[in-house]
């Protein structure tokens, strides 16, 4: 493999990565794999230099190494991030006695590790994804670009086989729970269990992860590692917004189950909350079908009008369904915006911790609606902090989350004792809050072997 530089008659440099199969060419000023533009290679004001012999000679540009490096490996990191916060979850349910674990069936409990568990975890995967690209960017400079193109299929099919191997090694009762897990939330035609509902809910929150990953497969799948076909998997591809609407198709399809199982009209609802997050996705994608002109006067303000219906409507259930503080609810009945949120009379945090939730939640909202525009994806640095703050933002939803569905199961079945312990007390005189009904039969599949959701309203 050999690398030529050549210029345009535009004198725009391009770099041509050579190999006995492939070829691929990219501009300085656009990104490696968009496939907008053509390259005249026929123009007179092209002039060659061969490469030299010596090893660095055949390494890439600094900025192209880069582009592969973000394409390969930018994927992994809000998972990773995502699984280390988990274990922050977890610890923090640990050292305040929080049970968690009654959340899930009995089944399900005996796979659920504890936080230590799940720290060695994060450990070791951020290890080995960490040490894949270390070794990549080394060889990309060294210029033995065969063998860095060996290590993005190796460091993929890895994370494949330490989830799927089948030997009693690396805690195989959990790997095979997880999997499972997934299984069925790609495959929502079952009753839908606590297990699921919760993976299907982070999920949407590594939405961008998951289209990442389909880029990047689909990059190595489409030819060389190195020099990836530039009209397969691009920016105008539908691989990018499939990828993007999996996550939300599989909850809403949950929705729908749940509806049908329970009859809960409130599921038709939160099945609507994760459908608008379609118009936005589709509308982002259409940037690369029209003229510029076009997206901009009609297309651009319709994506940012279906951006903020879906913020909105995800965060007013966020607050009001999912965590139950009555706020929203307080502005209709005294049809004024100067009202205080309705908290517990016993609270499971301090209160200035669920107001700071609020807000944070609501900025988190507003930047993530990044992660549905695959055309906002040019700037690494802020792609990786917003997915990552993506991670964050679901973490803190998972406290409160968590703290609602266990007043809910000590409500039904007090003979447990307290769930909930209480940290603080509500004195804002706003008085006690109505518990969401569990209806019956919500919490005794719970005790069983399926954990099935049978009558829940608020999933």
């Amino acid at each position: 493999m050999h690398l030529t530089i050549y210029r345009t008659s535009e004198d725009l440099p391009t770099v041509f990565v050579r190999s006995p199969r492939h070829s691929y060419a990219t501009r300085s000023r656009q990104h490696a794999f968009t496939g907008e533009g053509s390259i005249d290679r026929t123009s007179s004001g092209m002039s060659e230099s061969s490469a030299s012999a010596s090893p660095r000679a055949n390494s890439i540009p600094i900025k192209y190494t880069k582009e592969l490096f973000y394409v390969y490996y930018q994927p992994f990191a809000p998972f990773i991030v995502m699984l280390w916060l988990w274990a922050v979850n977890v610890w923090y349910f640990e050292k305040h006695h929080i049970r968690y674990d009654i959340c899930f069936s009995v089944e399900e409990q005996k796979h659920l590790l504890p936080s230590t568990a799940i720290f060695d975890i994060a450990n070791v995967l951020s290890t080995v994804v960490l040490s894949s690209a270390a070794v990549f960017l080394f060889y990309c400079i060294q210029g033995a670009l065969e063998t860095a193109a060996v290590q993005p299929p190796l460091i993929y099919s890895l994370m494949l086989v330490i989830l799927l191997l089948p030997f009693t090694v690396f805690y195989q009762d959990t790997r095979r729970f997880f999997a499972t897990t997934a299984w069925r939330v790609m495959t929502p035609i079952r009753g839908v269990a606590w297990a699921d509902f919760l993976l299907a809910d982070i999920l949407t929150s590594l939405a961008k992860g998951i289209s990442d990953v389909e880029r990047a497969v689909c990059l190595m799948a489409s030819g060389s590692v190195m020099s990836p076909a530039a009209d397969v998997c691009n920016d105008a591809s539908w691989v990018i917004p499939a990828g993007l609407a999996l996550p939300y198709l599989w909850r809403l399809m949950q929705c729908l189950r749940v509806h049908a199982d329970t009859g809960a009209k409130t599921q038709l609802w939160n099945a609507l909350k994760y459908f608008t997050a379609f118009p936005v996705i589709a509308l982002s994608a259409v940037k690369y079908h029209v003229e510029i002109e076009v997206w901009r006067g009609f297309y651009k303000p319709m994506w940012l009008a279906a951006a903020m219906l879906n913020s909105g409507f995800s965060y007013f259930w966020d607050i009001e369904r999912d965590w139950e503080i009555s706020f929203f609810s307080q502005m209709k009945s005294k049809k004024s915006l100067a009202v205080q949120p309705v908290l517990q009379p016993v609270l499971q945090y301090n209160k200035l911790f669920y107001m700071y939730l609020m807000v944070s939640n609501a900025l988190l909202r507003l930047l993530w609606t990044y992660k549905l525009s695959p055309h906002l994806r040019r700037n690494h640095t802020a792609v990786f902090i917003i997915v990552c703050g993506e991670a964050f933002r679901r973490s803190q939803w998972i406290f409160v989350r968590i703290e609602v569905e266990l007043r809910k199961i000590q409500a039904a079945r007090p003979e447990l004792g307290q769930l909930v312990p209480a940290i603080s007390h509500n004195t804002s005189g706003g008085g006690p809050q109505q518990l969401a009904p569990v209806l019956g039969g919500d919490v005794a599949p719970r005790s069983g072997k399926s954990g099935l959701l049978e009558d829940e309203e608020n999933l």
